[in-house]
């Protein structure tokens, strides 16, 4: 797995979705992803500190796959970890994981921001 936050051939492959080659699409889908991830994180977090293992396989599992949208696999990798720790009901996993979920979201976030001001 790369040390980049973001995987940019995976996010350059969104630009062949837009009719007009441009970055369009690809700015309109970084933008949804900063505006729910701290949602999604947020979710995350509740569930915990619920202990409500349900709650925590629906939120990683939603997290996952938008980071995963956006090329952010180190991020997926962490959610999917959260998200086997809530399938298998092994919440004192957690805590860890979700240190490393919130160290990787702002090197995501700061990759974004960054990408959104060279569209």
């Amino acid at each position: 797995m790369s040390d980049l936050a973001l995987n940019l051939d995976k996010l350059n492959s969104w630009r062949q979705i837009d009719p007009a080659g441009g970055a369009g699409f690809l700015k309109k889908l970084i933008s949804i992803y900063l505006s729910s991830a701290p949602t999604f994180q947020t979710q995350i977090e509740n569930a915990i500190q619920a202990e409500d293992s349900d709650a925590l396989v629906k939120a990683a599992h939603t997290f996952k796959s938008s980071a995963t949208n956006i090329g952010a696999e180190l991020l997926a990798d962490i959610c999917q970890q959260l998200e086997e720790c809530g399938d298998k009901n092994q919440l004192s996993r957690t805590a860890e994981l979700l240190e490393k979920m919130h160290s990787e979201s702002r090197r995501v976030i700061i990759a974004l921001e960054e990408l959104l001001e060279k569209c």
